[in-house]
């Protein structure tokens, strides 16, 4: 079955109002987290009530890559809408304009895209909704394009740095600005074999459609 949910853009965050919950979709989490299984999730507790002081106290469940598992997302930013998908059913942007193989399921999203000349490996949080990071040294060598401030659960607020850099998609090039990575989380990053996380650089820019599945990410011009 393949349904199109209207989204509510809180903070830029995905949220869906779905089977009687409100949802926050969030790519960068592993499972699943509601007020009946998150004593049973690591760190569930935590990232539930973050999530409810921080975007939207309503928010009944988190829905992370154990959703994902056995189903497509489409995630059209600018419609303010997702396009849900059994695995066997169709789903594709209208006009796809790149694809990538992905890895490092069930944890995260894992891809490789060219940023400013030289294949990297990122991944993908459509949660990374104020900023995109790469590792200081990679970020550094964007062209500075202003601040910003996020935050992250046991972080709080942060101050962020932003550079530019171009990233190749599908024959063209996006400007897209990456932060440096809080050191912290650039250490967790680095040890799952990527270099940066990236969210809102593609999802602003394109439709992007997760297939856990079939192991791939497409973009798709709006």
């Amino acid at each position: 079955m393949v349904k199109i949910i209207d989204v509510d853009l809180v903070k830029g965050h995905f949220i869906i109002n779905d089977n009687g919950k409100r949802a926050l979709i969030d790519t960068g989490c592993p499972f699943i987290i509601n007020d009946e299984n998150k004593q049973s999730k690591p760190m569930g507790e935590l990232y539930l009530n973050d999530a409810r002081r921080n975007v939207d106290p309503t928010i009944d469940e988190f829905r992370g890559l154990e959703y994902f598992a056995q189903r497509k997302v489409l995630f059209d930013y600018r419609k303010a809408v997702v396009v849900i998908a059994d695995q066997g059913d169709e789903v594709d942007p209208v006009h796809p304009v790149a694809e990538f193989p992905i890895s490092g399921l069930p944890q995260r999203i894992m891809f490789s895209a060219v940023i400013n000349g030289v294949s990297r490996k990122l991944i993908f949080d459509s949660g990374a909704c104020i900023a995109n990071y790469l590792t200081e040294s990679i970020a550094k060598t964007g062209t500075p394009c202003g601040k910003t401030e996020d935050f992250f659960p046991l972080k709080g607020k942060f101050p962020v740095n932003l550079f530019s850099l171009p990233v190749e998609v599908g024959g063209e090039t996006v400007d897209i600005p990456f932060g440096v990575q809080p050191a912290d989380i650039d250490r967790d990053v680095q040890m799952s074999g990527a270099v940066g996380v990236i969210g809102v650089g593609l999802y602003k820019n394109f439709q992007v459609l997760v297939d856990c599945p079939n192991k791939r990410l497409v973009l798709g011009r709006y």
